[in-house]
């Protein structure tokens, strides 16, 4: 193994944990989460030799990780695959699995109003906790542009689960102790 190779496994072993849960969150479970991540692996090792800055390794990883994902979002199997899938494996058993698994539908449903790259934003700012100018590094935007889609994504989404809720004011998806949705007049109020 050359010098190149070792250090690409190195850089990859320090944005393991992070990059795998990031996948999985963008996949909605675990197994497609895996696979996503793997593929980008691939292409980050078959493509290590452009980069020209180590130190921009990290942002340009989750690059290919977002990127990866866009491409299989566009194909249709992969978008009926990934929706509907619940993945409880890093569950604490102390929780209650009903309001576990309710608040992963809300969330699988609101994400749903989302396009890809939208879904990459929710994902690195609310599941992943990357901040604002870590985000905007990696993507090459502006901090305010960041700001400005993550908030016009969470908007998409409080629309989406509060259209749900004004369907079936009795859905599971309102729960004891919820705020911030008025079934009556249609708006959402903010969080």
């Amino acid at each position: 193994m050359g010098q190149r190779d070792e250090l690409f496994w190195q850089l990859i072993e320090r944005v393991h944990e992070r990059a795998l849960s990031y996948a999985e969150h963008l996949a909605g479970n675990s197994t497609d989460g895996g696979d996503l991540y793997q593929d980008a692996v691939v292409k980050a090792y078959e493509g290590f030799d452009k980069i020209r800055q180590i130190e921009s390794f990290n942002p340009w990883f989750y690059r290919i990780i977002g990127n990866t994902f866009r491409e299989r979002f566009r194909n249709p199997w992969w978008r009926r695959v990934m929706s509907g899938f619940v993945d409880l494996d890093k569950t604490d058993i102390a929780i209650n699995p009903v309001e576990l698994l309710d608040a992963r539908r809300r969330l699988d449903y609101a994400m749903k109003a989302l396009s890809p790259d939208d879904r990459i934003l929710v994902t690195l700012a609310e599941l992943d906790g990357w901040s604002i100018a870590e985000i905007a590094a990696m993507l090459g935007k502006t901090e305010g542009t960041v700001k400005m889609r993550l908030m016009r994504a969470r908007g998409k989404m409080r629309v989406k689960l509060g259209a749900r809720i004004r369907k079936s004011p009795e859905t599971d998806l309102k729960t004891e102790g919820q705020e911030g949705y008025e079934l009556s007049s249609g708006a959402t109020e903010a969080d």
